[in-house]
């Protein structure tokens, strides 16, 4: 078993009773005494080594969204894939975890994740709207259900035209019929942009910044 991390940085640990691996970044902001936003990033296809989801943390997740001030948790996937049951229960023990001992702003907090990641963002964000102020899906599917969802978090979902994997056009589909039905949707379509160019996902997730900003300002002067 771990010790928990508390001081800044990027630390490996797992959560005994699950034996449930992750990755967290705690910024030098950081001290305990104030409320501090969370990012919850999933991580893309793979074999799922020990702390998997560091890489997309590393690479993805903080270089993008390190001006937030967050703490980032990059979970490992244990159940093959983020839309089933199994990951549904471990990210909400996750998450119920992190609450417990960390000063987690619950009003300003983000779900994300790219490729395989990407369609469980879509999944749990769904599924647990009262958990995340908001969800970034990344380069990945929406959910068979995902436009009839009652979406109650506003989403902001990014996708590369030429995506030779998970082609857009599925999401481009989603997105025009959760528009129609008065969701708040934002929809960036990188062009030039194949699917393993994860790099380029960082200054489009960067841009992402602001809105994220107004979406928790506007939820926390609804919660006054």
């Amino acid at each position: 078993m771990t010790a928990l991390a508390r001081g800044a940085g990027v630390h490996e640990q797992i959560l005994a009773q699950r034996d449930q691996r992750y990755t967290i970044a705690i910024p030098n902001s950081y001290t305990g005494s104030d409320a501090t936003p969370l990012i919850v990033v999933l991580h893309w296809g793979g074999i799922v080594t020990p702390f998997y989801g560091k890489s997309i943390l590393a690479y993805l997740a903080k270089p993008a969204l390190r001006e937030l001030d967050a703490i980032i948790v990059a979970p490992d996937c244990q159940h093959g894939d983020w839309t089933n049951p199994q990951s549904e229960s471990d990210i909400n023990a996750l998450l119920e975890h992190l609450r417990d001992n960390y000063n987690i702003a619950a009003n300003k907090t983000v779900l994300t994740g790219y490729s395989k990641g990407g369609m469980g963002t879509w999944y749990l964000a769904a599924r647990n709207q009262t958990r995340f102020a908001a969800a970034i899906p990344m380069a990945g599917y929406p959910q068979p259900d995902s436009a009839d969802v009652g979406w109650e978090i506003p989403l902001y979902a990014i996708h590369g035209r030429q995506d030779e994997i998970v082609p857009f056009e599925q999401t481009a589909q989603v997105v025009d019929q959760l528009r129609e039905k008065g969701v708040a949707i934002e929809f960036v379509l990188l062009d030039g942009v194949t699917h393993y160019e994860t790099d380029r996902f960082v200054q489009p997730l960067r841009a992402a910044v602001p809105w994220i900003r107004k979406v928790w300002a506007k939820k926390q002067m609804m919660e006054k």
